[in-house]
């Protein structure tokens, strides 16, 4: 399972991968840094691999140094890199189906030579993110149980009939030669989870899990054994991976997307009150689909963080795949850097490529050859299946730009996905049809011009309401496929990125200019000042007018240095 040779190993380089994302980080403190990812085959699903790559100087990173790999109709996902207090370096790694979540040590990872411990089981389920330190000893691993039940060749975990989901907690008081389960929480409209653990001054310990609306919390007062209700964290997000740690100054580091329309403004962020508010906040990439950060804090006091951008994965031939960024990104940054909101330290950096993947070496076979199947099939199989979202999949299956479809066919393909919906999903014939007229649907690029059509059209009517069908049918294209396509582009939904650009809108008039909290309230599209204050308020923890104050001064102070 545990490929370290280095012949095999040249089968998993970039020369040989098609797509890469889910990102960790480690650093040693002589300075040689881990980055962990993973890959295989053309989209998560059987045969995929977590792979390990490394740096002595942070600029240029080996192929894998050790690749976690499991034959047969298995797969090997969602790495994590940790170093633990006694300086090892572990490498933990997920196996479906199985839910099985692994890990091998490296006692000396700044060896000439690496020496990987046999693997050896944590825990059931799936484990994405690093484990916690208390003040008292023992080390706290976040291992979920996902609620969700999707085809198995995807990254659902198959929890049993009898099975509780939840994100669990497992303790190790021996430095990981023991492992026991500990309590959980149930979160509403938790999404994969991937939820992450920081001990509070007060002792008690605060989880945070990725939701459908953001980022929910949840608290333990018994050491992990029982969590608290969760309720929202107000800490948004795209319903994506974020980070979290307690630095050792005692402030708290939290890496998510901020101010966002999408999975874009990957923001370092820091909080002087234990995580309560966090004031400070420095831009690392404001690119679309940059996503997944992990981080460590060096033993040189800089913050090590990576992420990836634009994985590639899920395409359905290589031009596709290679019109993709497919790159994994690494930033050294400082706290100071983040409490004045640009780069200080002479040695910080922002986006540096730790690994970038060009076309497929020569004689390596194209991965999307025999991959092809034909419409009644695929229908038959997303029905028997019994997956939800079907026609959704259908749309990922066949990510065709619909902004040159003609009014006729919008029309044609929302009829038929009317009557496949209200057939309760099961008329193969109808869904073929809909694949087919899907398939067929004309394809320019990558750019997706109607999702930046849709955009200016929101932008263009920004003071008033509308509907997703009015943008539909101002375009000439299928209303479930616009709203599948802008979600699966900016990573939020139409009304969602309305709002928040109109928050935007008003944040910019109030630090900007003298306009009265009415006048910015009707045009920004809310309307009254009441109705806007009392959502602002919500939002933001403050009402617009201390808004205004705090961060005028910033905004008038940067003027003057312009």
């Amino acid at each position: 399972m545990l490929i370290t040779d280095k012949e095999k190993l040249k089968e998993y380089s970039s020369g040989h991968r098609v797509w890469q994302g889910i990102p960790g980080i480690a650093r040693t403190d002589k300075g040689r840094i881990f980055v962990s990812f993973y890959s295989g085959s053309t989209t998560e699903t059987y045969g995929n691999f977590a792979a390990v790559i490394k740096s002595d100087d942070e600029t240029n990173f080996s192929e894998p140094v050790v690749v976690a790999m499991k034959d047969g109709k298995f797969r090997c996902f969602d790495p994590v890199l940790w170093i633990d207090p006694l300086k090892r370096l572990w490498f933990i790694w997920n196996v479906m189906p199985g839910e099985e979540v692994m890990a091998s040590i490296c006692d000396d990872p700044d060896a000439d030579v690496l020496s990987w411990g046999a693997p050896f089981y944590i825990g059931r389920g799936i484990m994405m993110n690093k484990p916690l330190v208390l003040t008292s000893g023992e080390w706290l691993f976040p291992i979920a149980v996902w609620k969700l039940k999707i085809y198995e060749a995807l990254r659902s975990c198959a929890y049993a009939p009898d099975e509780t989901p939840g994100s669990f907690v497992y303790k190790t008081s021996d430095n990981g030669k023991n492992f026991i389960k500990l309590g959980y929480a149930d979160i509403r409209d938790r999404s994969f989870d991937e939820h992450m653990l920081i001990e509070l001054e007060t002792g008690i310990i605060e989880m945070l899990v990725r939701t459908k609306y953001g980022i929910a919390a949840t608290y333990s007062y018994d050491r992990g054994k029982n969590w608290s209700r969760g309720e929202d964290s107000k800490l948004g997000g795209p319903n994506s991976r974020f980070f979290i740690k307690k630095l050792r100054s005692g402030r708290v580091l939290l890496i998510n997307h901020h101010n966002y329309t999408g999975r874009n403004n990957l923001t370092a962020l820091l909080s002087e009150d234990d995580g309560k508010t966090f004031p400070y906040t420095l831009l690392l990439d404001e690119r679309e689909n940059v996503s997944y950060p992990d981080a460590m804090e060096g033993d040189d006091g800089y913050i090590y963080i990576v992420y990836d951008r634009e994985r590639g994965f899920g395409k359905y031939s290589l031009e596709e795949a290679y019109a993709c960024a497919r790159e994994v990104l690494i930033a050294k940054i400082s706290e100071d850097d983040i409490l004045k909101g640009e780069l200080q330290s002479k040695d910080s950096f922002l986006k540096r490529v730790a690994c970038k993947l060009g076309e497929l070496g020569e004689g390596v076979a194209d991965p999307y050859i025999g991959s092809k199947i034909d419409d009644q099939r695929l229908a038959e199989e997303l029905i028997e299946g019994d997956v939800g979202g079907i026609i959704d999949k259908v749309f990922e299956r066949y990510p065709r730009n619909c902004i040159n479809l003609e009014n006729v066919d919008a029309k044609q393909m929302d009829k038929l996905i009317d009557r496949f919906n209200d057939s309760g999903c099961k008329d193969v014939q109808l869904l073929a049809q809909i694949i087919e007229l899907v398939r067929l649907s004309p394809m320019k690029n990558n750019d997706f011009p109607v999702i930046e059509a849709a955009k200016n059209y929101i932008t263009d009517n920004l003071v008033r309401d509308f509907s997703i069908n009015e943008i539909a049918d101002h375009l000439h294209v299928s209303v479930y496929y616009l709203s599948h396509l802008f979600k699966s582009v900016t990573g939020t939904t139409i009304l969602e990125y309305r709002n928040e650009l109109r928050f935007t809108q008003a944040k910019l008039m109030l630090i900007q200019t003298d306009m009265d909290i009415t006048y910015i309230a009707e045009q920004t599209g809310f309307g009254s000042a009441a109705y806007f204050t009392s959502l602002f308020s919500k939002a933001e923890k403050i009402p617009p007018s201390e808004y205004r104050k705090y961060h005028r001064g910033v905004y008038n102070d940067e003027k003057k240095c312009d």
